[in-house]
């Protein structure tokens, strides 16, 4: 075979697609896939080390904050009220609802930290699972090795109909030649013929050049439907999915947070949400009460009350909330801390706050933003599977009790429902149903909507 047929690339050489803003690029299959395995375990270990220098960085910012408050804010305080009479109450006040945003915050953040999303809880819920799905779980490793084989199966015919569904949607549309004569229709057919070949090959050429989009077994599955997962040799529950950091099949998987050194998920989605809103309410309080110390760091009063401790060398508080030349950094510091991290845990708070109204995780987002984006270009709708209305969808977080309740008061509860749109009972964990003595009723518009979620319309 000469040289130059050997350095000339196959047409069957696989190729791996990614899509940026819009534009898809493609890249040779072989040596795009190594260098992915390379960085995704190096970004596997990377966010593991990670993970104890951010706890660590988040406590020292919690601790900071806190400290400016009671060695630098609340001496301003007491200066601004004085001797008047709402003093102590004003004082207290304030007081009263730092500590309760401190005590939140840590609350939330120990508990997403430390609750895991796998051992006994977690076969509870799934065997619990089972049961309201009638899903016959296998009880030993010869069930298990069958229900394995038989899932593979049913994935494997899926993806080859769905593979020939793509083929036939990207195959170039025939084209018919018509002539008068019959000796018209003898050349045409004639040049047809020579020129089937090239045909051919210009058609393998064109569908290499525009490879079928990758299918994973989880986007040819039913919403309720169980599966298989292949990394942790289980049977898969709907809406669970296997995280390679923490190396389990994680239930309601919504991502894996390296602040928290920990995977979101079933068990530690309601202490994230938490977390992130008393975060965001502390940080605009805490702009709010330093916002006038910051602006006192500079200026003609600053400069006046700098100067008489400079003559007398005494610490003499001048002015109400003026800061002294000691605590200019910390007061500045302070202030930028919660302005910054107010606005961006405002828009992952809010985003979250989404998702929770709407029944989905951040996993499910995705997938249904893609499916939407395909009904709309068919004109018609696609409506979430796991969507129940906003009061169940609250519910499926926070349980059926007061909602207000639900969320000050910090509780070390698990979820009371779980994670599929069941109807009355079957929805609600056992736990649960010996402490409530009925589900709250959902209106029919929403049960129906939930019931008829994930399809095209």
């Amino acid at each position: 075979m000469p040289a130059s047929s050997q350095s000339q690339p196959s047409n069957n050489t696989p190729r791996r697609s990614f899509v940026i803003c819009g534009e898809r690029f493609y890249f040779p299959g072989d040596g795009t896939d190594a260098l992915i395995h390379i960085g995704t375990v190096f970004i596997e270990k990377a966010v593991l080390v990670l993970g104890p220098m951010l706890i660590t960085f988040a406590s020292v910012i919690i601790g900071g904050l806190s400290y400016t408050y009671f060695t630098i804010i609340m001496p301003m305080l007491e200066h601004k009220y004085g001797d008047n009479p709402e003093s102590t109450i004003m004082i207290s006040l304030h007081t009263s609802i730092v500590v309760f945003f401190v005590a939140e915050i840590s609350f939330n953040y120990f508990m997403c930290v430390v609750t895991r999303n796998k051992g006994a809880n977690y076969d509870r819920v799934v065997r619990e699972l089972a049961d309201a799905t009638n899903f016959q779980f296998p009880e030993n490793p010869q069930e298990l090795e069958s229900y394995r084989r038989d899932t593979s199966d049913k994935m494997n015919l899926r993806m080859k109909q769905r593979y020939k569904r793509q083929q036939e949607e990207q195959a170039p549309p025939a084209t018919v030649a018509t002539g008068g004569a019959d000796s018209d229709s003898n050349n045409i057919k004639h040049r047809k013929n020579k020129m089937a070949p090239a045909n051919n090959k210009n058609n393998k050429v064109a569908a290499a050049e525009q490879p079928m989009s990758k299918l994973r077994s989880w986007m040819l599955m039913a919403p309720d439907e169980w599966g298989y997962c292949a990394r942790s040799h289980q049977p898969k529950p709907p809406r669970a999915h296997y995280d390679h950091v923490s190396k389990t099949l994680v239930l309601c998987l919504d991502h894996y947070c390296p602040w928290m050194f920990n995977v979101v998920g079933y068990f530690n989605y309601r202490y994230f949400c938490n977390f992130l809103w008393f975060v965001e309410l502390a940080m605009i309080y805490g702009a709010f009460i330093t916002y006038e110390p910051f602006l006192n760091t500079s200026g003609r009063i600053y400069r006046a009350q700098r100067d008489q401790f400079r003559k007398t060398n005494k610490r003499i508080r001048m002015f109400p909330m003026v800061p002294f030349s000691d605590e200019r950094l910390k007061v500045s510091l302070s202030f930028m801390l919660c302005l910054s991290i107010g606005i961006a845990v405002a828009c992952l708070g809010g985003f979250h706050l989404y998702l929770c109204l709407t029944g989905q995780t951040t996993i499910e987002f995705h997938g249904n933003w893609v499916n939407r984006r395909k009904a709309h270009k068919l004109n018609k709708k696609w409506k979430n599977p796991y969507d129940m209305g906003l009061k169940r969808n609250w519910q499926q977080v926070y349980g059926s009790g007061n909602p207000l309740l639900a969320f000050l008061i910090p509780s070390c509860r698990e979820p009371e429902f779980l994670p599929l749109p069941l109807p009355e009972e079957k929805g609600r964990r056992i736990w649960a149903r010996t402490k409530y003595d009925k589900l709250p009723q959902v209106d029919n518009g929403e049960s129906e909507e939930a019931n008829a979620g994930g399809d095209i319309v």
